[in-house]
């Protein structure tokens, strides 16, 4: 094991998001549509599909967590950060009002059953994010019934606060930074090695790499130049 992983471990471990004990136990992109609330807590008609990163973290063992937290990030806006807990009491809350019939110790089998379900099956599984000017946001879990929406799960978020955003993104930057210099390293280890068995192949490998630059790039171009003005971003959940 070289430097660069275990620079990449060092960092991984501490990700400001298991302060306080928390492991991680669910880490992954989720396509959710995102949308702006008014003040008059009127949403707009069309949302945006975003892919947001969603991770669930509890305080504790699995099976008997004190805590839950849902975290949600994106790699296309590094400041996009709201957070939730949802520890016993909230949960009693929850259970109640929105009549589940699981206990808290099931909770966190039920959200990633949820989310699992938005990834694979978009179609008939889906997120809705509820944005407000003042920081405040709800996450909706649909199921499409075909006839009818039904909303499985709503769950309150607030936005996170501007330290906890500014910790976040300096984590991630040196995590992307660390990773960016073991695959820069790596790739100059096997250029090290071509140059020194086979020095043709690494000048062939260096012109078709060039090429494909060059191709990618016009392709790009022709792309831009040539695209509708339609818009995609269609809602499912109007």
């Amino acid at each position: 094991m070289d430097d660069s992983q275990l620079d990449l471990g060092a960092l991984e471990d501490i990700d400001p998001s298991l302060e306080g004990g928390y492991k991680i136990q669910f880490n992954k992109e989720i396509n959710i549509e995102t949308r702006i609330q008014n003040v008059n807590n009127s949403p707009q008609e069309i949302g945006t599909l975003e892919q947001i990163k969603v991770k669930i973290l509890v305080q504790g063992d699995q099976s008997t967590f004190e805590n839950l937290k849902i975290e949600l990030t994106s790699e296309t806006d590094l400041f996009f950060n709201y957070i939730t807990i949802v520890d016993k009491e909230t949960y009693k809350k929850i259970k109640e009002e929105q009549k589940l019939t699981i206990d808290y110790p099931q909770f966190l089998q039920m959200l990633i059953k949820l989310l699992n379900s938005s990834h694979k099956e978009p179609n008939h599984f889906f997120c809705v994010f509820f944005m407000q000017q003042d920081g405040a946001a709800k996450l909706d879990f649909i199921e499409n019934l075909e006839y009818k929406f039904m909303e499985m799960l709503t769950l309150e978020f607030s936005c996170a606060t501007e330290e906890v955003i500014r910790q976040n993104v300096s984590f991630r930057y040196n995590l992307m930074k660390a990773k960016l210099q073991f695959v820069q390293n790596r790739l100059n280890d096997i250029t090290s090695l071509i140059k020194l068995k086979n020095p043709s192949l690494l000048t062939q490998l260096n012109k078709l790499s060039i090429n494909s630059i060059q191709n990618q790039s016009s392709q790009n171009i022709s792309k831009y130049l040539g695209q509708s003005k339609k818009n995609y971003n269609s809602s499912k959940f109007i």
